[in-house]
């Protein structure tokens, strides 16, 4: 009895080497135990390494796909392993597991001669081969990857060299290529007002334009208001057209306000999400009696029930906006370069 408990635990392979390991370990064919040991803490730095990035993919949600990484693989056989050989709290590895694991990490990671090298060490070679070949695809796919990547590079520099609207940069001419637009572009409209911000005269032209057309969003307008109250753009830009002796943000964001009052918008298809809506009302409320001191007179009125989000699709217009860009072409499409994203994988 007292020898059945002293014994040691059968080991159960997950892929068996062909000879106890201790023996291929005085053979020499396999490393140290150290060395087998600082391979393992390798493979898994990497997996935990890849496993912190993608969290951080999944909540940035860039449209660019994720390079293949063997660390998904490693993880998989690595969970495997562990379900058959669970690790006693405070013991640690015994050495067939120690080899075994090493070995099967060298193998994921090894290429041509040295992989035949390393399937010779199992017993079960055939089945050594197939997981060899698992990985070999994901190097397949890391090349294609990296094929991809770089037209898309190529492709994004040349978008952000020659992607500029000259009308736009050069003639500062953005309510005209609005205005002229046929049909009128009520995404790009939409965009505009979720990305501008102060410091051109262009970009707050063509917002004035925006909201003085029937055809605007509802969404558009609320976007602008919100953005601003939170920013602390309303009391700043009042402030700021007074000392230069004129109140046309003012004036402008009055006629905003009570044309939303006296409902001519009259669409809401956009979605905005609006963050902290409570805090963004009061910084609106603070800044108008600022606006007020500042003025001498009310400068505008109070939006009613405008401090909401907004249910809608996401805008899709033909060209592009944002702050720091100014108007461009459509930059290129990840989905135009990148094999995963045209065939829907992640």
């Amino acid at each position: 009895m007292i020898s059945r408990l002293l014994r040691k635990p059968k080991h159960q392979p997950f892929l068996a080497l062909r000879a106890p390991a201790e023996k291929m370990i005085r053979r020499r064919q396999l490393p140290t135990i150290d060395q087998l040991r600082s391979e393992i803490t390798v493979a898994s730095s990497n997996i935990a390494g890849w496993a912190a990035i993608e969290d951080k993919r999944h909540r940035l949600s860039s449209g660019v796909p994720p390079k293949p990484d063997m660390a998904p693989l490693l993880a998989s056989v690595s969970a495997d392993i562990t379900r058959l050989q669970p690790i006693e709290k405070g013991r640690g590895m015994t050495v067939e597991q120690l080899a075994e694991r090493s070995t099967i990490y060298r193998l994921v990671a090894s290429q041509g001669q040295d992989a035949e090298d390393v399937i010779a060490l199992f017993k079960d070679r055939d089945a050594a081969r197939a997981l060899w070949l698992r990985a070999e695809a994901i190097r397949g796919q890391i090349d294609r990857y990296e094929t991809e990547a770089e037209a898309y590079r190529r492709a994004m520099s040349d978008w952000e060299q020659n992607g500029n609207i000259p009308r736009y940069h050069e003639d500062e001419d953005l309510v005209g290529i609005l205005r002229e637009t046929e049909p009128h572009d009520r995404d790009l409209w939409h965009v505009i007002a979720c990305e501008s911000e102060p410091g051109r005269k262009a970009d707050h032209d063509a917002l004035y334009w925006i909201f003085a057309q029937p055809a605007c969003d509802k969404a558009s307008v609320a976007a602008f208001i919100q953005r601003y109250a939170s920013a602390g753009y309303l009391e700043y830009l009042a402030k700021a057209g007074q000392k230069h002796g004129h109140t046309e943000f003012a004036d402008q964001t009055a006629q905003i306000i009570q044309r939303w009052n006296d409902g001519f918008y009259k669409t809401s298809e956009f979605g905005f999400a609006g963050k902290d809506l409570e805090t963004v009302e009061q910084a609106f409320l603070r800044q108008r009696d600022r606006a007020e001191e500042i003025l001498g007179r009310t400068p505008w009125g109070v939006p009613d029930g405008l401090f909401r989000s907004f249910e809608g699709r996401a805008p899709a217009p033909a060209l592009h906006f944002r702050h720091g860009d100014g108007l461009m072409k459509l930059p290129p499409r990840p989905e135009d370069f990148f094999t995963s994203l045209a065939t829907g994988g992640s």
